[in-house]
């Protein structure tokens, strides 16, 4: 597999919120809030812009906006937006949300606030979202949330965890089609970081295989995955499989990209970018 890779260091670039502090009313096995605690809370509208000045002091060129979610499946920004217009407008960092199942209204006020790019991970089963999550949304929300934010934001970046559901491969392949049918900007796929609850390596195969087929925008190995004997396992079939990019690479992959013929590429940033791209260059109307 020939071609270039890029190498994604999304720290210190990439500075963390989330304006929920440490809760979510969600609690799903796979993260009970846990992840929250590594991101700077700003639960306050002015904490969130003095959050966007604190970044800029510490060199960060991006900041991404996070934090637990209702039952409802979203992120509460509504009240944070004139926020984050104003700490954009102070500090021209680009900015990203991991929103979450907002309204279509919502998504519209994100993008006139200036939002370069929205995460969103993407369920393909329902029993999932009611069952393990206990959550209210439905799984055809998202495909409404892709194609709405399309039209106001210049990178859309949904991400999908593979094995969400207790480990089990169930509704990965719709979520993959969903992302597909919508045409976004940039796909990362995810997996559980406990290996022992997480599915086995060829399960995952098949879901990387799967999605490199049928996406053909910028598709990487994201943040979240696993941290054992698996992880090299993943990142060489990121490699093999021909992916755009991996987040927080091991040094042993690099090296075997290299031997396997890539063209190796390192970036400071979030690897929902491509880099040489710039988001406000392309920005949707």
């Amino acid at each position: 597999m020939k071609g270039k890779i890029f190498f994604y260091r999304p720290s210190p670039a990439v500075y963390s919120i989330s304006i929920t502090g440490g809760f979510c009313q969600l609690q799903c096995g796979h993260c009970s809030g846990r992840f929250l605690s590594g991101m700077r809370a700003s639960t306050t509208p002015g904490s969130l812009v003095r959050a966007f000045i604190k970044a800029k002091e510490e060199g960060a060129r991006c900041i991404l906006i996070s934090g637990g979610f209702t039952k409802e499946g979203r992120l509460p920004i509504h009240g944070f937006i004139d926020a984050l217009r104003e700490g954009r407008r102070k500090t021209g960092l680009t900015v990203e949300v991991h929103s979450g199942v907002v309204e279509n209204r919502e998504i519209e006020s994100l993008g006139r606030a200036g939002v370069d790019a929205l995460l969103l991970d993407v369920i393909g089963d329902q029993e999932t979202i009611s069952d393990y999550m206990g959550g209210t949304w439905k799984v055809k929300d998202y495909e409404r949330i892709m194609r709405t934010a399309k039209r106001w934001i210049p990178v859309v970046a949904p991400h999908i965890l593979v094995g969400v559901s207790n480990g089990e491969i169930k509704g990965e392949f719709n979520a993959i089609d969903m992302v597909a049918k919508e045409k976004v900007d940039s796909l990362a796929l995810l997996t559980l970081m406990d290996e022992e609850n997480a599915p086995k390596i060829d399960e995952v195969k098949r879901v990387m295989e799967y999605a490199r087929r049928k996406v053909k925008a910028n598709l990487t190995l994201g943040c979240m995955r696993s941290r054992g004997r698996g992880r090299l396992a993943l990142e060489r079939l990121a490699v093999d499989l021909g992916f755009d990019g991996i987040a927080n690479p091991s040094k042993r992959v690099m090296d075997y990209a290299r031997s396997r013929g890539r063209s190796v590429v390192e970036v400071e940033g979030c690897c929902v970018f491509t880099p040489g791209k710039t988001p406000r260059s392309t920005r949707r109307p």
